[in-house]
C-alpha cells in the first residue's frame, strides 16, 4: 500500500509542476471512488488533496476548499500529523489564493510551521515556512523565512524547494527595491526550477525577471515582453491565480511610468477573469483598483462610485479586512474633497472593523485620520471665515 501513496503524490507533483491540473482531476477522482470502496483513508485523503490543489489551480476555489475541509477530517480523525500539515497548508493556499484570505492563512501557515516542526519533518516545515515568508507584510520577514527554508532545501537536497525559497527572497528584494540582488537571486532560481522541470515555477520567475527589466526605462519593453511571456503560459496552463497576479503586476508597471492608458487595459482584463470564472473575491480586489485608478485621474466621483462596490463585495464575501481597507480609501476620497462628515462615517467603520479584527496598528492610523479630519473641519471654517474658499467641493 506504501508504495501506491508514494506513486499518487509522486504524480500529483509532476503534474502540478507540467500545468496537467485536468488531469489531477480525472485521476484523483478514480483514486477517490477506489479508497473510499477499500476503505483505504491514506490514499482516500491524498485524492482530496490532488483534488484541491489541482481545482485550486483551475480557479475552482469553491470546489478546492471543500476538498480540503474534507482532508482535514479526515487526517484529524485517522492521527496523522504529515497529511494534516499537508493539508493545512493547502487550505492556507486556497484562502490566499482563492479568496484574498491572509490572515487565515496565516493561521494554517503558522499550524503547519508547528505541527511540523513538531514532528521532525524538515521537508513539510520549510513547505509551510515558504507559505508563512509569501504572505509576510514585511520583506524582512520573508527574508528572514526565505534564509531558513533555503537552509532546509540544502539539507533535503530539494532544488525545486530552493528555486522557490530564492523567488522568495528575490521578491522580498524587489520590495526594497534592491532590483541588482533580486536579479541575481531569479537567474538561480530560474536555473533551479529549469533543473527540476518546474514549467510553472519557471514561468513565475521569467515574469519577476520582466518586472526587475521594467525598472530601467532601457530594458522596459522587454520587461514587458518577459512579464507577457509569464502570462501567456499561465494562461496556456489554466492557472487563474497566475495569470490574475501577472496582469496585476503588468497593470501596477504601467502605472509606475503613469502610463494609465496601458494599466487600464490590465486592470480590465482582470475585471474581464473575475466574471469570467464567477469569482467574487477577486472582482472585488479588481473594482478596488479601478477606484485608485479613477483617483490618479482626479476623478473623485468615479473613485468613490468603485469603492463603495468593492465594500459591498468585500461584505458578500466576509472579507472583513478588505472591507476596511476600502472604507478608508472612501473616507480618504471624502476627506480630498472637503466632504469631512462622509470621512469621518468611512474612518469610524474602518476603525471599528480592526477593533473587531483586533488589528491595533491599522486602527491606530484610522483614528488619526478621524481626528484630522476634525482639525481640517475647523481649519476650513476659518478660511471661510476670512472669506477664502478651500479647494474641492
Amino acid at each position: 500500500m506504501p508504495t501506491k501513496i508514494d506513486s499518487l503524490r509522486y504524480d500529483i507533483k509532476e503534474l502540478m509542476k507540467s500545468g496537467g491540473f485536468n488531469e489531477i482531476v480525472d485521476r484523483c477522482h478514480v483514486e477517490l471512488t477506489l479508497a473510499r470502496r477499500e476503505n483505504n483513508h491514506s490514499v482516500e485523503i491524498i485524492a482530496l488533496l490532488g483534488l484541491a490543489q489541482a481545482q485550486c489551480s483551475l480557479g475552482h476555489f469553491d470546489f478546492a476548499r471543500d476538498y480540503v475541509n474534507q482532508a482535514i477530517d479526515g487526517g484529524r480523525a485517522i492521527g496523522s500529523t504529515s497529511l494534516m500539515t499537508d493539508a493545512l497548508n493547502i487550505r492556507a493556499r486556497i484562502a490566499r489564493e482563492g479568496y484574498l484570505q491572509t490572515p487565515e492563512a496565516f493561521d494554517d501557515y503558522r499550524k503547519g510551521v508547528d505541527y511540523a516542526f513538531e514532528a521532525g519533518d524538515m521537508w513539510r516545515y520549510g513547505q509551510s515556512l515558504l507559505g508563512l515568508g509569501e504572505i509576510a507584510s514585511d520583506p524582512d520577514d520573508s527574508s528572514k523565512h526565505a534564509w531558513k527554508v533555503i537552509d532546509v532545501a540544502r539539507e533535503l537536497n530539494d532544488d525545486q524547494m530552493e528555486a522557490r525559497a530564492i523567488l522568495l527572497l528575490s521578491n522580498a528584494f524587489i520590495r526594497k527595491e534592491d532590483y541588482s540582488k533580486a536579479n541575481d537571486g531569479l537567474l538561480v532560481a530560474l536555473r533551479k526550477a529549469q533543473s527540476v522541470k518546474d514549467r510553472l515555477l519557471e514561468s513565475v520567475i521569467i515574469g519577476q525577471q520582466g518586472l526587475v527589466l521594467a525598472q530601467d526605462s532601457d530594458s522596459f519593453e522587454r520587461g514587458i515582453q518577459q512579464q507577457l511571456t509569464a502570462l501567456e503560459v499561465a494562461r496556456g496552463m489554466e492557472a487563474v491565480f497566475h495569470e490574475f497576479m501577472r496582469l496585476y503586476t503588468l497593470a501596477m508597471t504601467m502605472l509606475a511610468v503613469k502610463d494609465l492608458s496601458g494599466a487600464r487595459n490590465y486592470f480590465d482584463q482582470m475585471l474581464a477573469l473575475s466574471q469570467d470564472i464567477q469569482h467574487p473575491p477577486y472582482e472585488m480586489y479588481t473594482l478596488g483598483l479601478l477606484g485608485q485608478w479613477q483617483e490618479l485621474r482626479n476623478q473623485p466621483d468615479s473613485a468613490i462610485a468603485y469603492y463603495q462596490r468593492a465594500v459591498e463585495m468585500a461584505r458578500t464575501v466576509s472579507n472583513p479586512a478588505s472591507e476596511a481597507r476600502y472604507l478608508y480609501a472612501l473616507g480618504s476620497v471624502f476627506q480630498s474633497q472637503w466632504d469631512f462628515e462622509s470621512a469621518r462615517r468611512n474612518f469610524k467603520e474602518a476603525r471599528a472593523i480592526y477593533l473587531a479584527l483586533d488589528d491595533g496598528r491599522n486602527a491606530t492610523r484610522v483614528r488619526a485620520s478621524i481626528v484630522y479630519t476634525y482639525l481640517l473641519a475647523f481649519a476650513t471654517g476659518i478660511m471661510r471665515l476670512l472669506g477664502m474658499q478651500p479647494t474641492g467641493k
